[in-house]
């Protein structure tokens, strides 16, 4: 029998769910993520991927340019500086040319990038003399115990990085076990095998012939820095020789009670050196009702300068994570001059120095102008622009890394806002914790991850042209960008403006 209290009653649940549900979409965010263009966005790339801009190179002429051009900007846009210093974070840096190490032996000469690679690779030139002294396996165990009668304090310390054959070890030591032993037990130095050396020299070429860049926060290394020393069978079957010990001996039966030996290398380092300054380039929105919590977009606005005259336009790497952040900061802007002000504070910045070890962001992270502790999530785009060999004939995807790393309340915002504005598809295949490409590490959000600040990373994976001169304008697909933007905007938009502010995981709260 038809009972029309029940239907009504039904229906009216039915409404109420179906009106919940459209109250998600906020017309709101909506009407200022679609001031979000393809042509702005190509607008933008244009200049900073030009080569008048000459590869944006951290600390060079280009990279001055593109700061300059997004300061105005930002000036432009009429959003506020961030507190007085014309939307400038300045930090110092100092590059080493990746040579210049020598290390001898009784005459026997040894070269960085030739026989060994050497860490930490930016230090202090100087000339020293160290005891050299041979530790065997360099563990400590009740069974074996490496340094049972020998001080290495303030010396140099040779280590056979393989597994005794005469004893079983009650754990599994690992070179960088090893290496830290040393250092607890105060050796100035560590002197290890890798067989492969040569070949990882020879394939990684591009990567030790560039110059190595720091944070300078006045001083070099000292006198008391910790190196290690990751050295060729040529150079280890050199020093073993010193020493009167065999190394085909040693490969064949181990170590031995009788092999020990000290002998006195010399260390010269004259690494050539400049200083260099960089810049991170901040505006501000202050939040309406929660002023003092912050969301930060982030995204690098170098790139690799040029090489034998030729430019590293970098469009995709990172013109188009710039000029995403531009976008977005215009949206955010109109949207508080309408009088539709974020609840919490939206910064955007972008950073230098990520080309040379996402330097930029880390000095951030180290000199905060706002608390880490009221920083509610870093979004971070960097490459947004092209396709993978994956997504070739799919321009509706991102790949999205680390947002439940910390957050699973930051994950399920992020999806539920995809699903109801942009239906974007949504890849976590470089999110996976055995991940080998590590993209997790790799990028700017991850100095915020560090500290315990929620993260999501948007990225469209690497193509032919990644760090090559043919990373070019031409192949930018605007709309994809637009896309992407629209979809960081949006999530942005969320976290701003909900009640609670996002939640760590509790594992994650300390």
């Amino acid at each position: 029998m038809f009972d029309l209290k029940k239907t009504i009653f039904v229906l009216a649940i039915l409404g109420f769910s179906i009106n919940s549900f459209a109250q998600s979409f906020d017309s709101t965010a909506w009407k200022y993520a679609k001031t979000i263009k393809a042509k702005e966005i190509k607008y933008h790339i244009n200049i900073l991927a030009s080569d008048e801009f000459e590869g944006r190179e951290t600390g060079e002429k280009g990279q001055q340019l593109a700061r300059n051009y997004i300061r105005n900007e930002f000036i432009k846009y009429r959003i506020p500086d961030y507190r007085g210093n014309e939307y400038i974070q300045w930090f110092s840096l100092v590059e080493q040319e990746n040579n210049g190490v020598e290390v001898k032996v009784n005459g026997n000469a040894f070269y960085l990038q030739e026989d060994f690679i050497m860490k930490p690779s930016v230090v202090n030139n100087q000339n020293k003399k160290l005891e050299l002294v041979f530790v065997g396996y360099g563990v400590e165990e009740e069974s074996l115990n490496s340094y049972e009668s020998i001080d290495v304090k303030g010396k140099a310390v040779l280590l056979w990085n393989e597994k005794p054959k005469e004893v079983k070890l009650e754990k599994e030591w690992t070179v960088k076990d090893k290496i830290k032993l040393a250092k607890e037990k105060g050796a100035a130095a560590v002197f290890y095998l890798d067989e492969n050396l040569e070949k990882h020299l020879e394939k990684y070429a591009h990567y030790y012939e560039k110059p190595k860049t720091e944070l300078f926060d006045g001083e070099l290394a000292n006198e008391q820095q910790f190196y290690t020393f990751r050295i060729s069978e040529k150079m280890a079957e050199t020093l073993l020789k010193e020493g009167k010990v065999k190394f085909k001996k040693l490969k064949k039966k181990g170590v031995q009670k009788k092999d020990s030996f000290s002998e006195t290398i010399e260390l010269t380092i004259n690494k050539p050196s400049k200083r260099l300054g960089g810049e991170n380039v901040m505006a501000f929105i202050r939040g309406a009702e929660k002023p003092e919590e912050v969301i930060i977009l982030t995204a690098h606005y170098d790139h690799l300068g040029m090489k034998d005259s030729m430019v590293y336009n970098g469009a995709d790497d990172n013109g188009t994570g710039t000029a995403a952040l531009l976008e977005m900061a215009q949206a955010f802007k109109q949207a508080a001059e309408d009088g539709f002000r974020p609840k919490r504070s939206v910064v955007i910045m972008a950073v230098s120095g990520e080309e040379k070890g996402l330097l930029g962001s880390s000095f951030y992270v180290n000199n905060p102008v706002f608390p880490l502790e009221n920083t509610v999530a870093n979004l971070n785009v960097d490459m947004i622009g092209r396709y993978d060999d994956a997504h070739k004939n799919d321009s509706n995807y991102v790949y999205l890394i680390g947002s439940d790393k910390l957050s699973d309340d930051l994950h399920n915002l992020s999806e539920k806002v995809n699903e109801t504005y942009m239906n974007i598809g949504l890849d976590y295949t470089y999110n996976a914790e055995d991940d080998p490409n590590r993209f997790y590490y790799r990028s700017d959000h991850y100095n915020f991850a560090k500290n315990n600040v929620p993260v999501i990373f948007y990225f469209s994976g690497v193509h032919e042209d990644y760090h090559r001169p043919s990373d070019t304008v031409e192949k930018i697909d605007f709309d994809k960008t637009a896309r992407i933007t629209k979809l960081i905007f949006l999530t942005a938009w969320e976290i701003a403006n909900r009640e609670e502010r996002i939640q760590l995981n509790e594992k994650q709260v300390d």
